[in-house]
């Protein structure tokens, strides 16, 4: 079987990613700047006037995106916000699934970003819950470092892809569907998860669904 990187390498990246039409990819430019994998325990509140829980925090598998926009003048330039985006989301994990030939398991999600200040950091965040990476792996503890090999992150404006990153080249691994199988709904936005009061303005809002 081909190594997780070797296939990748194999790929050959979408023209698509650059595509760009007249009625809103082409007002917008965005760099992504990096993306950290890595664990976070639940976050612990102080709050009053209930009966406390005696608990232990887990890790979540947190994903942060950083990156920047610019927009013509036209658009509010320096000082305007984009009003949404979409950002795509793709973790391959150290995981095979049971069919045969076995594919690698890949979580996916999708997180509407709104309210994007032009020429400012910029960060998303999305999470993979304790209880989904234990039903997968079957293990009380997992790490970013042991049970992720690779992720993927790609923004679309109107349909098309004006921005892409990957942990390994430049590839748009996930298309390939014979290695990969990709599960949906297991990556979370901020405010699906205990840390939806945590880190303050810290990451751009998502759209409530």
């Amino acid at each position: 079987m081909k190594s997780f990187s070797l296939i990748l390498a194999s790929l050959l990246f979408a023209c698509a990613a650059h595509a760009q039409t007249s009625s809103g990819a082409d007002k917008v430019k965005l760099r992504i700047k990096n993306v950290t994998v890595e664990e976070q325990p639940t976050p612990q509140y102080s709050v009053s006037n209930i009966k406390m829980k005696r608990w232990e925090p887990k890790n979540w598998i947190e994903l942060d995106v950083e990156f920047d926009i610019k927009l013509p003048e036209d658009a509010g330039g320096r000082k305007g916000s984009l009003a949404g985006i979409q950002l795509n989301l793709y973790v391959a994990l150290q995981h095979m699934n049971k069919e045969t030939p076995p594919k690698r398991e890949v979580l996916t999600g999708t997180l509407d970003l709104v309210e994007i200040p032009a020429d400012q950091p910029c960060h998303a965040l999305a999470y993979i819950s304790p209880a989904t990476m234990k039903s997968i792996f079957l293990k009380d503890t997992t790490t970013a470092s042991s049970d992720i090999q690779g992720w993927g992150v790609e923004f679309v404006v109107d349909g098309k892809v004006i921005a892409a990153k990957s942990s390994v080249g430049n590839k748009p691994w996930w298309e390939n569907k014979d290695a990969f199988a990709l599960l949906t709904g297991m990556l979370l936005n901020k405010n699906q998860t205990p840390f939806a009061f945590a880190f303050g303005d810290y990451d751009v809002p998502v759209r409530a669904k």
